[in-house]
């Protein structure tokens, strides 16, 4: 009985804490239908209940509300546009003007009437007036037989303050798509201008002005849309700007364009600092880093074979030291290290094509080769894992490319040679500080000098020789590991000294004469027996790395 008394207090027990979680259920639902009611009390007259489309936005709201704002807007808009021309054809320029300001004047009020109740509507119509204003201004003078001002500047200032104006606006209303607006109409703007210094300098300030609304806004879509219009503007330019209706050709002379054009790629580059300041994400600052490069890059070749073709060696020294001393600022003032690994590169780059311009190809090969080493000390000081592999990267393809297309050059191959061994014993003097949990780098550089090295010696001396060369390099090799306490050039002996003997009995056991076969086969033969004397009486009991 005790038990079964025990069981019935359990049984009410539970009873009781679902009678109060019924009760906390049944608050909770009073609270969201007291919500609902709020809500239906807030919808105009007659609407009735909301639908269940009502409690997802983005299947009805925004749809109808912001969608059909858009069509409406624009629609609106080109039958505006569409009435001046007809106005301006039967009644002149000065009519279409008139009707243009007071069908800008009579949309900025509606906006105003309407931006309690439709919100989005109000804001749609707000930039159609601000369209309709410069639409207006820019047939004053500009796409007219019969301009109603005959001075282009009148008319361009006049553009300029609507297009200020909208910008003032846009940052007013916190406004990302009102930037976009007036960032394009400027850059439109500086088109119409038609003339070089006036067209780039306008599209300078156009780009300072993306990264001003970005460090108060965060306007990261405008940032990333800028460097897509900026550079086709430069192009259009390039080309002869056939939006002024010239024929599509090159400009004939320079106008020193490339100088905005490195202002554009300098500007754009200021965005990891506003990175490190929250401006923008990691993410956004990345792509713009290289969405800008790529931009620049293509423009600049087109500038290069436009004027330069023959005289580029300057302007790629002085990119590559420009984006190699940015790099060691940003390697002290930003956290991340994609920032500076990607201008240590990119200034590397511009490097190469400088060495290319000053000693044409083979001469640039050697150049190139010394060139990693000095990448090789910018990776341990920017401790970037990064840069190493580009530069290994970077030197295995200048040494490839060296093999297939340029004949042998003796002081070339002893060169790529010491660069291998020296690259390779930098890396390990160094792992700590560039944190390789591997030596997977060190032994592919080791893996070259093995090979380089036996090519090196096979075109440096004479045919008779090149057994006897292999075997010295053998014991050269014996000796690096005696004083550095390393393994891993024993190996290089070992392979060195059985490429010595493949090599002797395959080609100089018949091509050589009865002396030099001699004198190389007990050569070698002293050598191995050598090597392995030494190495099992004075290596066994030493530490091996």
């Amino acid at each position: 009985m005790a038990e079964l008394k025990m069981t019935q207090r359990e049984m009410m027990e539970h009873i009781y804490s679902l009678e109060e979680r019924l009760t906390q259920v049944e608050k909770l639902l009073q609270s969201s239908n007291s919500k609902v009611r709020s809500m239906e009390t807030n919808l105009p007259a007659g609407t009735g209940e909301p639908e269940m489309a009502f409690a997802n936005p983005l299947s009805e709201s925004k749809v109808f509300e912001h969608g059909l704002a858009w069509i409406g807007s624009a629609v609106l808009l080109l039958g505006m546009i569409f009435t001046m021309l007809l106005v301006n054809n039967l009644f002149g320029g000065i009519a279409a003007f008139v009707l243009g300001i007071s069908s800008a004047v009579l949309t900025f009020y509606l906006s105003t009437i309407l931006k309690k109740s439709l919100t989005y509507m109000a804001f749609m119509f707000t930039i159609c007036a601000h369209l309709l204003i410069y639409y207006a201004l820019m047939r004053l003078h500009f796409f007219t037989e019969t301009p109603v001002i005959t001075n282009e500047w009148i008319v361009v200032s006049l553009l300029l303050g609507s297009v200020g104006f909208l910008f003032y606006k846009a940052d007013l209303a916190k406004s990302q798509l009102m930037g976009f607006i007036a960032y394009f109409l400027l850059i439109v703007t500086a088109l119409f201008i038609d003339q070089t210094q006036a067209t780039l300098l306008l599209f300078v300030a156009a780009t300072i002005t993306v990264i001003y609304l970005l460090y108060r806004h965060g306007w990261d879509s405008l940032l990333i849309l800028s460097i897509f219009i900026i550079y086709i503007g430069h192009t259009l330019w390039l080309v002869g700007n056939p939006l002024m209706g010239h024929p599509v050709g090159a400009v004939k002379a320079p106008q020193y364009n490339l100088i905005y054009l490195l202002l554009y790629g300098a500007i754009y580059s200021v965005v990891p600092f506003l990175k490190q300041q929250g401006k923008l994400s990691a993410e956004v600052c990345n792509a713009t880093i290289i969405l800008n490069s790529l931009a620049f890059s293509i423009l600049l070749l087109l500038v290069v074979l436009t004027f330069y073709s023959k005289d580029y060696l300057l302007i790629f020294l002085g990119i590559s030291l420009m984006c190699l001393i940015y790099a060691i600022v940003l390697n002290y003032k930003i956290e991340s290290r994609f920032d500076s690994f990607f201008y240590v590169n990119f200034g590397f780059m511009a490097l190469s094509i400088a060495v290319y311009g000053y000693s044409a190809l083979p001469g640039s090969y050697l150049f190139l080769a010394w060139q990693s080493m000095v990448v090789l000390a910018i990776a341990i000081w920017f401790r970037s894992n990064l840069i190493v592999l580009m530069n290994t990267l970077l030197y295995t393809v200048i040494l490839v490319a060296y093999l297939i297309t340029s004949k042998s050059i003796d002081s070339y191959n002893i060169s790529f040679t010491m660069i291998a061994i020296a690259s390779a014993r930098i890396l390990n003097w160094k792992q700590s500080r560039l944190e390789l949990k591997t030596a997977s780098i060190r032994n592919f550089y080791l893996i070259i000098t093995f090979f380089v090295m036996l090519f090196t010696l096979n075109q440096a001396v004479a045919v008779d020789y090149v057994t006897i060369s292999w075997g010295l390099a053998a014991v050269a090799y014996m000796v690096m590991s005696a004083i550095l306490r390393n393994v891993k050039y024993r190996w290089l002996a070992f392979l060195t000294l059985l490429a010595a003997v493949i090599h002797l009995f395959i080609f100089d056991i018949s091509k050589m004469g009865v002396g030099y076969r001699i004198l190389a086969f007990i050569f070698v033969g002293i050598t191995i027996l050598g090597v392995s004397f030494y190495y099992t009486k004075k290596l066994k009991s030493s530490k091996i790395v």
